[in-house]
C-alpha cells in the first residue's frame, strides 16, 4: 500500500482528507503534523531572491527528503521498494516537468514513486543579504567530507571565489563543516571564500537516506540562484564512489547509494533547463578515484593539515553509543575506502577511527560491524578473478558514454584497496582474500 505524503507550501494549506496521508510536511513549527526544522531565512535574497522554480525545486527536494526518513523501508514487502505518493507545491514552470523526475527519483532512492503536483509560488522566507563587496564564481557543496575538502582547495588555488554550501541535520556535523570552511576562510581570505550552513532537520526513523544528495543540490542552486543566471555549482565527489559499483550481488540496485551517480546528475540536469535553471552541474572528478583526488591537490600541506578534521563516514553518530569522542567509525564502506585513499599519500592512521578495521581481529566476523569489510574483500577477490567488465558497469546504472573512463576508475578503485590490504592486512583478512 502506498504511503501519501502532503508537503504545505505554506503554513495555512492543510490536507482536504488529513486521514489519507501518511505524514503532513510543513516548514512552519506552529502547524499540525510533521514539522521540518530548517534555517531557510539565512538563505540570500540579495542581490536577488530566487525565483518561484528554485523555491519550488527546493520545497520538493525537503519533501521527497522527508519521505526518504519518514516510511520504513522494513514495512516494504521486500524490506526495501517502499511506494510513495508525494503531493507537493510547485510554481506553474514546474507542473508538467515535475512527473518526468520520476525515472531518476527511482533511480537514486530505489522506491516506486507517484509525483502529485498542485499550483502554488512557494515563498520558503529567504531573508538574508549578500553584504561583501564580491561576487562568487563557483558556488561549492561541502559536506565536510575529504572530497568536497580536495574541491574546495583546487579551485580556491585556482584562483576562484567560492560560497561553500553545507547541509547538517545535527550538530556535530556542523561543527566540522564549520572549522574546516574557518581553516580555508583564514587561510584564504574572507574576500575569497564563504560558508553558508544550512540546517534541515527532520527526526524520523528510517537511516537509509538514498535521496540527500538531491536536498544538498537543491540548496546549493537556491543559493546559486540568488546572483548569476549560469554560476556553476561544484559537485565533487570521486568516480569510484560516484560509481559505486556493488561489492556483492546482494548490494545491487540502491542498495549501493547512487548520490552522484552520472545518469543521476544529467537528469536532474536535463529537467533544470525545462524550467530554466541553467546552472551547470560540474563533477571535475568524475574520472579519478578518491587516490588519485588526493594525491593531485593543488595544495598538499593544507590538505594534509586538515584531512584528520573531514568526516567521511556513515555512522557519523555510532561514537555515541561508545561514549566516545564523535569521529569516523572506521568500519563502513565510506571509511574504508577512505583509508586505501590516505594510504595513497602515506597518511593512513588506523588509530584516528572509532574501530581500527585491520588491527581488530573479532572485527571481520561481526555480524553488523563486520558486514562492509566482508563485502569489500568478497569484491577484491571476485574482481581479482575477473577484473572489472562492462556487465559491472551495467550493474552501476546507465551510462551512455565514456565507459572506458570509467571501467579505468573501477579498475584503479580497486587497485588503491588492494595496495592497502597487502601494507596492512593482518593475517587472518590475508587467509579471507587467500593471499
Amino acid at each position: 500500500m502506498a504511503a501519501r505524503i502532503f508537503v504545505r507550501g505554506h503554513p495555512q494549506e492543510t490536507p482536504y482528507t488529513p486521514e489519507k496521508y501518511a505524514a503532513d510536511l510543513s516548514l512552519w513549527p506552529s502547524t499540525a503534523g510533521f514539522t521540518v526544522h530548517h534555517n531557510l531565512q539565512h538563505l540570500w535574497a540579495s542581490p536577488q531572491l530566487p525565483g518561484p522554480e528554485y523555491q519550488s525545486l527546493l520545497l520538493f527536494a525537503i519533501g521527497v527528503w522527508a519521505a526518504d526518513k519518514l516510511v520504513l523501508r522494513s514495512t516494504a514487502a521486500d524490506a526495501w521498494t517502499r511506494e510513495l505518493v508525494l503531493e507537493v507545491p510547485v510554481s506553474p514552470a514546474w507542473m508538467a516537468p515535475l512527473t518526468d523526475l520520476t525515472p531518476a527519483l527511482e533511480f537514486l532512492t530505489g522506491d516506486r514513486w507517484q509525483l502529485v503536483p498542485r499550483p502554488l509560488n512557494p515563498d520558503l522566507g529567504f531573508q538574508a543579504e549578500w553584504h561583501l563587496a564580491w561576487q562568487p564564481d563557483l558556488v561549492c557543496l561541502f559536506s565536510g567530507g575529504v572530497d568536497s575538502l580536495v574541491g574546495a582547495l583546487d579551485f580556491l588555488e585556482a584562483g576562484y571565489r567560492l560560497i561553500l554550501v553545507s547541509h547538517y541535520d545535527f550538530g556535530q556535523l556542523a561543527g566540522y563543516q564549520k572549522n574546516l570552511a574557518a581553516a580555508l576562510t583564514q587561510h584564504y581570505g574572507a574576500e575569497r571564500v564563504h560558508h553558508l550552513g544550512l540546517r534541515v532537520q527532520l527526526e524520523a526513523p528510517e537511516l537509509s537516506l538514498r535521496s540527500r544528495s538531491l536536498l544538498f543540490i537543491a540548496l546549493g542552486l537556491a543559493v546559486a540562484g540568488a546572483f548569476k543566471p549560469r554560476l556553476p555549482l561544484l559537485v565533487p565527489e570521486n568516480g569510484f564512489i560516484s560509481l559505486n559499483p556493488p561489492l556483492t550481488l546482494n548490494r545491487l540496485g540502491s542498495y549501493s547509494t547512487r548520490t552522484t551517480h552520472p545518469y543521476v546528475i544529467q537528469n536532474l540536469q536535463d529537467l533544470f533547463r525545462q524550467i530554466k535553471i541553467l546552472h551547470p552541474l560540474v563533477n571535475p572528478y568524475q574520472g579519478q578515484t578518491k587516490g588519485e583526488m588526493l594525491a593531485s591537490s593543488r595544495s598538499q600541506e593544507l590538505l594534509r593539515v586538515l584531512l584528520p578534521h573531514t568526516l567521511s563516514c556513515s555512522h557519523p553518530v555510532v561514537a555515541r553509543w561508545h561514549r566516545q569522542t564523535q569521529g569516523n567509525c572506521g568500519y563502513c564502506f565510506p571509511c574504508l575506502l577512505r583509508r586505501a585513499a590516505l594510504h595513497q599519500i602515506g597518511t593512513d592512521q588506523g588509530q584516528d577511527y572509532l574501530y581500527d578495521a585491520l588491527a581488530d581481529d573479532r572485527l571481520l566476523t561481526n555480524r553488523v560491524r563486520g558486514a562492509d569489510l566482508r563485502s569489500l574483500l568478497f569484491a577484491l577477490r571476485t574482481w581479482e578473478a575477473t577484473g572489472p567488465t562492462p556487465s559491472l558497469l551495467w550493474r552501476t546504472g546507465p551510462l551512455s558514454e565514456e565507459l572506458d573512463s570509467k571501467l579505468r576508475v573501477l579498475e584503479a578503485g580497486m587497485a588503491e584497496i588492494k595496495t592497502w590490504l597487502q601494507a596492512k592486512a593482518p593475517p587472518r583478512v590475508r587467509k579471507y582474500l587467500g593471499w
